[in-house]
């Protein structure tokens, strides 16, 4: 206890001296590195902290040996979440007995459940799920081995501490207002609807597209089951295109033309952001299956996927504890990567790391050309003990892991953990060179267990007979 109390002192004093505060502006802050690439603190001069929230154990047997990723469709995090939230609703609207919004909404608390990779938990109060958190290094087919997992499942925070220190979150937005009325889901005696809106065009499709089929893939589950309270789920299916402001206008048009009983979609931050006043106005419910920044907590939207204290935070330590002491922050130019490295800057400040050793940069989206910036990395990284933490997001990955390897750098030269990059941005990709680089989720498609791997199959299966590509 003395050792925590003194760890809490010393973050304190770490995060006051350096202003950090929340907050998820799109554009404030840097758009070139914030420190010199030459000017870094040797690793022997840097004092690392202890943090006694994040600890790490070694299980080589949670990883199968999976075929090729090629060969076929994959499973990864946002697919699970995107799976399991789907079914998640279905259990809290038989919970309820009804298919009004206020009332699912209440079901959904402390929800426990299966999930194809194990055991999860609703928090009973804050949007989230409890879930398990993995380390997964690329291998050459493909496939993600978990090198690293925490014990147990972690509890999600919807604030990050390291951005309110003192615990000052804001209190949770949305839910119904006092005397109004709202649009009711068209329910018949046969039918309820579900709607989508991921995008299936545009910079985002080569993540957004999968998330798609896994949600008709569950419906189609739930329908063979005898549907919900004895319903057939029919599916309305909107494309936002990656336009953000198009995302608001399909999510109105889904809840007061489609009527709707609940929205499962979104991928970037900005396209949830530009629903979110959309589900507050109209009191909906939106299921979105991507790990997020956090700075936000609406009880209008169940974030299935991590916040920052699930992803973040326990991939910055892995990588102190494999003894890296340069951080390269570089993202895509959005709400996510922004805040997300708000997040990681303070926590890699509070464990001892200087300035002088992070630097920060962004680029748009579907961004191509990364040479200046990959040479800026093999500078940076020429010392040893660097790495990159990427929020690069959307089909920038490809020319970006590319371009890492053209000029030579491999994960033995400067490893990159990634937070937007699983098995199915993989797929788009030359895996071989990327091999021994990193990911942190809460879920692999690697993950051996009999449920987890009768999931894989048969999303595989839907697939194949739906003829997804």
């Amino acid at each position: 206890m003395k050792q925590f109390s003194t760890y809490l002192t010393l973050l304190s004093v770490t995060l006051l001296t350096l202003g950090c505060g929340g907050g998820t502006d799109i554009g404030s802050g840097p758009k070139s590195p914030v420190a010199d690439s030459g000017a870094t603190a040797s690793a022997d001069k840097v004092q690392i902290n202890p943090d006694p929230n994040i600890s790490f154990v070694e299980d080589s047997s949670i990883s199968a040996d999976l075929p090729d990723a090629s060969e076929g469709r994959v499973t990864d995090d946002p697919i699970e979440a995107a799976y399991f939230g789907v079914h998640v609703w279905k259990a809290a609207v038989e919970k309820a007995g009804t298919f009004n919004i206020d009332n699912v909404r209440e079901a959904v608390y402390g929800m426990e459940f299966d999930a194809p990779g194990g055991k999860k938990k609703m928090h009973v109060s804050n949007q989230h799920v409890h879930k398990p958190v993995y380390i997964g290094e690329i291998k050459k087919n493909g496939q993600f081995k978990i090198v690293k997992s925490m014990t147990g499942l972690v509890e999600p925070e919807s604030y990050s501490q390291y951005l309110h220190p003192d615990g000052d979150v804001p209190e949770p937005t949305g839910g119904p207002a006092p005397g109004k009325e709202y649009p009711e889901p068209d329910v018949t005696d046969d039918t309820v609807k579900l709607g989508i809106l991921h995008s299936l065009s545009g910079t985002m499709a080569i993540s957004e597209a999968s998330l798609k089929d896994v949600v008709l893939f569950a419906v189609e589950e739930i329908n063979a089951a005898g549907g919900v309270l004895g319903r057939q789920i029919e599916t309305v299916i909107e494309d936002p295109a990656s336009d953000w402001d198009l995302f608001a206008e399909k999510a109105r048009k889904l809840i007061t033309q489609d009527r709707v009983s609940v929205v499962f979609g979104c991928w970037t931050s900005v396209s949830r952001k530009s629903v979110l006043p959309v589900f507050e106005e109209y009191n909906h419910l939106l299921f979105y299956p991507v790990q997020y920044e956090g700075e936000e907590q609406s009880k209008n939207v169940y974030y299935t996927a991590a916040p920052p204290n699930q992803q973040l935070n326990p991939a910055a330590a892995y990588m102190l504890d494999e003894g890296y002491r340069k951080f390269y922050l570089l993202g895509t130019d959005y709400v996510f990567p922004r805040t997300a490295n708000k997040v990681l800057k303070a926590y890699l400040k509070a464990r001892g790391i200087p300035d002088e050793n992070i630097i920060e940069e962004y680029t748009p989206f579907h961004h191509q050309d990364y040479q200046t910036i990959v040479q800026k990395i093999k500078d940076f990284a020429a010392g040893g003990d660097a790495c990159v933490l990427s929020t690069i997001n959307g089909d920038s990955n490809v020319p970006f892991y590319k371009e890492f390897a053209n000029q030579g750098l491999t994960s033995g030269d400067c490893p990159i953990m990634a937070f937007s990059v699983a098995e199915d941005e993989l797929r788009a990709m030359d895996v071989p060179p990327l091999v021994g680089h990193l990911a942190a989720w809460n879920y692999y498609q690697s993950i051996n267990t009999p449920e987890n791997q009768r999931f894989v199959q048969n999303f595989k299966a839907f697939c194949k007979k739906k003829n997804l590509k």
